[in-house]
């Protein structure tokens, strides 16, 4: 998989949004009307954290993630789609960017599988460094 920043930064950017709305719902005087957006915004800044982790570090796990994360993204964006503030609106908007930013890990990944080269590591941060080496010695 070749690493893309943006991707990176999508991911970690979501997780931060996510973070602060479910911290800033947890404040409201009604918190009783953002429940269910708190617990969902805190699965989604878990999820983008741990997805951008994963895609980092060019695991082969990261797919799994991927389509994972966006299930969640799509619950939380589906959940904050029906207030109509401007932080919801931002909330929602993220949380679609970060979909489509799995959706281009999922279509990376695929392209890596039709090359079927299984010689070479995928490419991460690590900058090509051959890390079977390092595990199995």
């Amino acid at each position: 998989m070749i690493w893309n920043k943006t991707i990176y930064d999508t991911l970690t950017s979501c997780a931060t949004l996510c973070d602060e709305f479910a911290t800033e719902c947890s404040r409201s005087e009604d918190i009783e009307n953002w429940y269910r957006s708190i617990f969902l915004n805190l699965d989604c800044a878990d999820m983008c954290r741990q997805l951008a982790m994963l895609y980092v570090r060019g695991s082969e796990n990261t797919r799994l993630l991927a389509t994972a994360c966006i299930e969640v993204c799509e619950k939380c964006a589906q959940e904050i789609a029906q207030f109509d503030t401007e932080r919801c609106q931002q909330v929602y908007a993220m949380c679609q960017q970060t979909i489509l930013s799995c959706v281009s890990i999922l279509n990376m990944q695929r392209n890596d599988a039709d090359a079927k080269n299984p010689t070479s590591t995928p490419a991460s941060l690590f900058y090509g460094i051959d890390l079977r080496e390092t595990i199995y010695n």
